[in-house]
């Protein structure tokens, strides 16, 4: 992967590592819409209640769903969220939080734009 893609998808990375399948690859932005809620909701809790086991999983579940989209700072910021959770050293994570919510807000309406421009059924 090349250099961190501040709040863009890579999307010629992304489509290398599903071997240029646009269905492949809608199917991992869908899988990615329904979990990453429950991840966010995770994470948050476990900054919450200083639960650095849950934080270093969720956090990693996150890290390893966004890999697909190439190189991103919201992937680069939940690394380090699980770094924190791995360390049990949790301070300034509300923090970096906030830094993954804000480049998740500008991550996401590309990934809404390319699964709007997806045909609905690829047989029909």
């Amino acid at each position: 992967m090349g250099e961190i893609m501040n709040g863009k998808v890579d999307w010629e990375y992304a489509r290398e590592a599903v071997g240029d399948s646009p269905e492949l690859l809608l199917e991992l932005v869908e899988i990615f819409f329904t979990e990453y809620p429950k991840l966010i909701t995770g994470i948050s809790t476990s900054i919450q209640s200083e639960h650095c086991v849950d934080l270093r999983r969720f956090a990693h579940t996150l890290k390893g769903s966004l890999r697909y989209f190439g190189k991103t700072q919201a992937g680069e910021l939940s690394h380090r969220l699980e770094l924190m959770g791995r360390d049990e050293q949790i301070e300034g994570a509300t923090e970096l939080f906030g830094e993954l919510q804000s480049e998740l807000d500008t991550l996401l309406p590309e990934l809404t734009a390319f699964a709007a421009s997806q045909p609905s059924d690829p047989d029909a």
